[in-house]
């Protein structure tokens, strides 16, 4: 069986990241080029796709959540040493985003139009935002099992193999939609379900480099043969995976709702807020790659007991990512017309777009926080804490707040995108504060038992503060974080 380097943990955060963050931007470029492609058809279609991608946001959601907790699993497996459940833990990764994946396929498929009338469209945007989700759809569980294949990398610190295979998507992504569009050498003009098959063929052709990748590092994949062997080894994953969903999975639906609120003030406001959220991409993916590879670090830490050096990487990340969040806000604020201009002409969504970057600041500041620390909770095993504030704060706080200032008091969009953001800042401080008080160190799924590798410097180290050995610890031996254990 293939093993993770043990080192893992030990790797340089940015050694880590930078892969993920890569990997992430080419995600971004995928949604700018959609985007792009659309607002060529026009802005009625941007708007009308945009207004249906909550729905898709329901299917990313689960499958991230179940992603990252498969991941968390695996890595807490490696960092303890414990190789022979590693296999059998990503074969039940695998089955149950295929189950999930399958799921959601027969559901976006079967009741797009329906999907359509609930945000509120009508027409001809009802019918283009139909279309393009039930074509999609065929293609969800397709990426359901690419994110289980990117799990397994995830946790084997295999991070660079994924930004390939996303490079390799982004690329197929964007010649689709040049080819089926408009119609270019002899393909059928499509429009907007050219755009989602294009989407489709990407997620095809990522999935097969990443199982021959998988394949070429003789990483071991053993699927459950049976229901009591698949519910013995996706329990671990559950129990992370399903209190992590309730926060996105409640995060997507607030979205849909906070759409169609959205869709009353018009379709500027629509264009609009989909026009900034893909410039802000930039921002949320750089998020999201530093917590990514937070998260990593963590579970390796936490699955070998080394929990000072836990807190010490999540207090980095969180160094890094606030700086990095700050950064991008701040450039697409100096640079917004410039941006607003890639996507459309009319400059009143360029003025509403501008203010809405400024409300950002303190979301994205929020958003950075509330990112990094729910990962690194969710790598400890403690997710349940974090997603019931999480559901609690969005549907008692933000939602009925954005429909205060955005609808009652007629703030618009600015007051739905101030009232969201005050959600995620409060979110991050409550995460932290859980962090804080060390909860998540009994956590872990070895939290209990005796490691299967020898204890470092560092966990002796623990060992000695959690019995009070002060003497110890202040004699005049080696300093044991100088020194290097053999």
């Amino acid at each position: 069986m293939q093993k993770s380097s043990p080192s893992v943990a030990d790797r340089s955060l940015l050694r880590l990241t930078w892969p993920i963050f890569i990997d992430l931007f080419f995600i971004f470029m995928i949604n700018v080029t959609d985007a792009w492609f659309l607002s060529r058809i026009s802005d009625t279609a941007a708007a009308s796709i945009g207004a249906v991608m909550p729905i898709l946001g329901i299917a990313f959601a689960l499958y991230s959540t179940l992603h990252q907790g498969g991941s968390s699993v695996a890595s807490q497996r490696i960092g303890a040493g414990d190789y022979s459940k590693l296999a059998s833990t990503y074969g039940a990764l695998f089955a149950v985003l295929l189950f999930g994946g399958v799921f959601l396929t027969v559901m976006m498929m079967s009741f797009a139009p329906t999907f359509a009338q609930w945000m509120g469209l009508q027409d001809d945007m009802s019918a283009m935002a139909s279309i393009y989700l039930s074509t999609i759809g065929m293609g969800t569980w397709v990426l359901a099992i690419r994110f289980a294949a990117a799990a397994v990398l995830t946790s084997q610190g295999k991070t660079h193999w994924n930004m390939w295979s996303t490079f390799i998507m982004t690329i197929v992504n964007i010649l689709f939609n040049y080819l089926l569009v408009d119609g270019k050498f002899g393909f059928p003009a499509l429009g907007v379900q050219g755009v989602a098959y294009a989407s489709v063929i990407a997620w095809v052709v990522s999935l097969c480099f990443t199982l021959i990748i998988i394949k070429h590092l003789h990483i071991k994949i053993t699927l459950p043969s049976n229901w009591l062997l698949f519910k013995k080894d996706s329990t671990p994953i559950l129990k992370i995976a399903l209190p992590s969903v309730l926060e996105p999975m409640s995060w997507q639906l607030t979205q849909i709702v906070m759409t169609v609120m959205i869709v009353t003030m018009g379709e500027l406001a629509l264009a609009t807020r989909i026009y900034t959220f893909n410039l802000l991409f930039t921002a949320i993916l750089y998020g999201f790659a530093i917590s990514a590879g937070v998260q990593i670090k963590v579970a390796h830490f936490i699955g070998a007991k080394r929990y000072n050096e836990a807190h010490e990487q999540l207090m980095l990340g969180l160094k890094i990512g606030l700086a990095g969040a700050m950064f991008f806000v701040f450039t697409l604020l100096t640079f917004s017309e410039h941006l607003f201009s890639i996507f459309t002409s009319n400059t009143d969504i360029w003025a509403l777009g501008r203010l809405i970057l400024w409300v950002a600041i303190m979301g994205e500041f929020g958003r950075s926080i509330n990112l990094i620390v729910g990962a690194s909770l969710r790598a400890s095993g403690d997710a349940r804490y974090v997603s019931t504030i999480g559901f609690v704060l969005m549907w008692f706080i933000a939602l009925p707040l954005s429909w205060l200032l955005g609808l009652h008091f007629a703030f618009g969009l600015i007051g739905i995108w101030f009232a969201t953001s005050l959600d995620e800042c409060i979110r991050g401080v409550i995460g932290f504060k859980r962090w804080q008080s060390g909860v998540w160190r009994t956590k872990g799924i070895y939290a209990d038992d005796v490691l299967l590798n020898e204890p470092s410097i560092n966990e002796s180290v623990d060992c000695q503060e959690a019995n009070d050995c002060f003497d110890v610890l202040n004699s005049d031996e080696p300093d044991p974080k100088t020194s290097k254990p053999d």
